[in-house]
């Protein structure tokens, strides 16, 4: 049986075009209000010429884009230490986002989590990047890390910075940002930065 989404409840989930010297790159980000979105801060680092955001189904280099105006890695990521903790980054844009963009708060409490994951990503399907949903399980939260674990089978690249939801009692929250992939022994499982560990620098 499939099941249909409704993807204007999700269209803050937007496709991050990044152009560095030797090319250019797609990342995931999701919007926090109408001219602030949030994507993972190993997709900004090092020399950027140019950054683009779109909310279409797919990506296309030709296709509708909104310029930023700025960008910010958090302060505490360092990928020489870790390629997943603080792995956070801000983009304002220069104008805004359209009104009938669908934004959810971030979860207040993020240690004793319950309820349906949804985690959206471009990431690279077949022969495009196309907006998918989603649904991993918990695996475990490491609160030292402030780190959101899930049993993760179907993440490509262009996936990171993507937003991970939780649906509780019917209300729906942004808790993470889809980050860092693990290939062990016990399966494939993602690293997630917590959003709510992060709140005041993200509103900051």
């Amino acid at each position: 049986m499939t099941t249909l989404i409704d993807w204007s409840n999700f269209n803050s989930s937007l496709l991050i075009e990044v152009t560095r010297p030797n090319g250019v790159f797609t990342c995931t980000g999701v919007a926090i209000n109408n001219n602030t979105v949030l994507t993972a801060a190993h997709c900004l680092e090092g020399e950027i010429l140019k950054v683009r955001i779109s909310n279409e189904a797919s990506y296309n280099p030709k296709g509708k884009f909104w310029e930023i105006d700025s960008f910010e890695v958090h302060p505490d990521y360092d990928s020489r230490e870790s390629n997943f903790r603080s792995d956070i980054a801000k983009i304002k844009l220069k104008g805004t986002l359209p009104k009938e963009t669908k934004f959810y708060p971030i979860i207040k409490k993020d240690m004793n989590l319950s309820g349906k994951i949804m985690r959206l990503g471009y990431g690279a399907r077949g022969s495009e990047n196309v907006r998918t949903m989603v649904t991993p399980e918990l695996r475990n939260i490491r609160p030292m890390e402030k780190i959101l674990e899930l049993n993760d089978m179907y993440s490509y690249s262009g996936d990171s910075g993507g937003p991970i939801f939780m649906q509780n009692n019917g209300q729906m929250f942004l808790v993470a940002i889809h980050s860092t992939l693990s290939f062990g022994p016990e399966g494939k499982h993602s690293f997630n930065p917590l959003l709510s560990s992060h709140r005041e620098w993200i509103q900051a």
